[in-house]
């Protein structure tokens, strides 16, 4: 076993302080200061040969890190929890929660009916830790079933399940009823909003995503960053630069703390509405810039009709997606441009293969429905990219190729 020195400058202490009483608990400490599985894995090692490893707090404690650390390991979790004879609520909870991290849903429902079957009652904790990791088609398949289960241990009117169920709901494009369970509401919280908001997002209905967010202001509930990163989205698709710049004064005013993706959500919202100046000037003032924010102001130059522009700051993009290769591709013959997207040679990498093949599929439909119709223009590109296929090594060695 590698030692603790190596793995880590974390040091770990001699056990022997943790034996005490049978009244008393034994020291924390140890697992306070774990940082990592191969830790907590030396930390339990020692437990057991110092005969705690059945110590209700040392369980408790593993468990924990496992279900709730980046790197925990839900299958140690497991070996420890099928040890405990009795688990209570809170250990029930915690590995429903852990399984819900890991986007383990089904894992999780079935932790939760096995809890029923040995006559352990969920809390006001359950629900949401068993909601918030459902898909779509779990939440289709299961979640009436698991909101009639939560109505009949009291749990409808809790805040937290409300939010819990608003989010299900919505996730799978049932948001009538998410809607009905947020009317029902007395006590909203900021988190109802998001959830509401969201769910309208997803299935398009963005005018009633900007109608909730007035509400919302009239109720004066303080929006969150994500609030107004859902709110932009509708903004940006209904092209409604004032309600976008309504929600860009709440970062203005520092009531809301900007952050990276509030940033890329209010270029893309002024790009949208051809705000190329305010767009710009946002990105420029950005402390740290992703492949997000690249995209949103090449698709911005794009849309503006200003593909020059764009391809400037295309060259310049430290990464490229193919998100942002489809912008630079397919957005020119949208604009009945197809002659600025055929300088491909000049770019390597995989999503470059991907977007040819886009490229491939826009000249097929420009033969098919276009007035260009197969000009020397569309020629060329279709002999660029049989050469590209013929020649380019990328296909048979992808571990050559560049950013």
């Amino acid at each position: 076993m590698i030692s603790m020195a190596s793995a880590s400058p974390t040091h770990i202490f001699p056990l022997t302080h943790l034996h005490s009483s049978q009244e008393n608990y034994p020291s924390l400490c140890l697992f306070e200061n774990c940082k990592s599985m191969d830790q907590l894995k030396q930390i339990h090692s020692q437990t057991i040969r110092a005969g705690l490893a059945l110590n209700p707090v040392v369980q408790t404690r593993i468990i924990s890190f496992c279900c709730s650390h980046e790197t925990g390991d839900m299958n140690h979790a497991r070996l420890v929890f099928d040890k405990i004879p009795e688990p209570n609520i809170f250990i029930w909870n915690t590995m429903i929660k852990g399984y819900s991290r890991i986007d383990n849903p089904k894992c999780a429902f079935s932790m939760y009916l096995d809890m029923l079957k040995r006559n352990v009652k969920p809390d006001n904790y359950t629900f949401p830790f068993l909601l918030k990791g459902f898909t779509p088609d779990i939440a289709v398949e299961c979640g009436k079933e698991l909101h009639a289960h939560i109505v009949k241990f009291g749990f409808g009117f809790h805040v937290f399940v409300q939010n819990a169920l608003i989010h299900m709901y919505s996730l799978c494009g049932q948001v009538d009823i998410a809607r009905g369970i947020f009317n029902m509401s007395y006590k909203r919280d900021v988190i109802t909003w998001n959830a509401l908001i969201s769910g309208y997002n997803r299935i398009k209905q963005f005018n009633e995503s900007r109608k909730l967010f007035d509400e919302m202001e009239k109720e004066r509930v303080l929006p969150t960053s994500v609030t107004l990163v859902s709110v932009l989205s509708a903004c940006s698709k209904l092209k409604d630069l004032d309600a976008g710049k309504r929600v860009h004064r709440y970062v203005k005013n520092c009531e809301v703390k900007s952050n990276m993706t509030l940033e890329n959500a209010l270029i893309n919202m002024y790009a949208a509405c051809e705000e190329m100046d305010v767009a710009l000037g946002i990105f420029d003032s950005m402390m740290k810039r992703d492949v997000i924010s690249w995209t949103a102001i090449v698709t911005g130059f794009i849309h503006s009709g200003q593909v020059d522009l764009a391809r400037n700051f295309f060259d310049q993009m430290p990464q490229r997606d193919f998100v942002s290769w489809t912008a630079m591709i397919d957005g020119p013959f949208e604009r009945s441009l197809p002659g600025h997207t055929l300088k491909l040679e000049h770019y390597r990498g995989p999503s470059r293969i991907k977007s040819l093949g886009l490229l491939w599929l826009r000249l097929n439909a420009l033969d098919q429905t276009s007035a260009f119709g197969l000009s020397s223009c569309i020629f060329g590109a279709i002999g660029f990219l049989l050469n590209f296929v013929d020649q380019n090594s990328a296909f048979c060695h992808p571990h050559s190729i560049g950013p």
